[in-house]
């Protein structure tokens, strides 16, 4: 198979942990998947707002086999899954928070969205100080997957099954995503 993530600049580490992260996971499932991952060329200034440069790539990324399309890149990955959506068949994954709510023309491929859970991290966060826990940095918060809304039926619950499990082992720590910070 082949699957594809379109992507903003690779200067910002959380985006090439998104596409690595996609990458690694989808290779743990199936060792022999192509990835065709494909970071926006751009500077800051149009990197994360370049829906046509989205989705175009997510074109040419289809015109090569890519059935799944994960577009992460703000304004950029939005337009991956609007032209993902007007192909038929095809599964795209949002990112940041449930897109099912803010990109409501990519509802006919929206399978999930990776989300940053911010809002628990930052309740975290004030208990911490409450109780007189000052630590800081990147430890806050956590990550999940949105609802598959009208795709659910597209999940199967062995393959919703594999997800809890690899959820539950990355969160207790005895599985890696294989991504460490400056590695692309």
């Amino acid at each position: 198979g082949v699957i594809a993530a379109v992507l903003g600049t690779n200067l910002v580490p959380p985006v090439q942990a998104f596409g690595a992260g996609y990458a690694n996971g989808a290779a743990h499932i199936n060792p022999d998947i192509e990835v065709i991952k494909t970071y926006h060329p751009g500077g800051f200034d149009i990197a994360f707002s370049d829906p046509e440069w989205g989705g175009t790539t997510a074109r040419q990324a289809m015109d090569s086999g890519a059935d799944v399309v994960f577009g992460a890149g703000g304004k950029t990955g939005n337009g991956a899954l609007i032209e993902v959506a007007g192909e038929a068949g095809a599964f795209c994954i949002g990112v940041d928070t449930d897109q099912w709510d803010t990109v409501p023309e990519a509802h006919p491929c929206l399978v999930t969205s990776a989300m940053k859970l911010i809002t628990p991290g930052v309740a975290d966060l004030i208990v911490g100080f409450a109780e007189g826990n000052e630590a800081t940095g990147n430890s806050y918060g956590s990550v999940g997957l949105a609802s598959h809304h009208d795709l659910d039926s597209s999940v199967s619950q062995e393959i919703q099954d594999m997800i809890a499990a690899l959820d539950a082992a990355l969160m207790d720590g005895s599985q890696s995503t294989g991504y460490s910070f400056g590695d692309e």
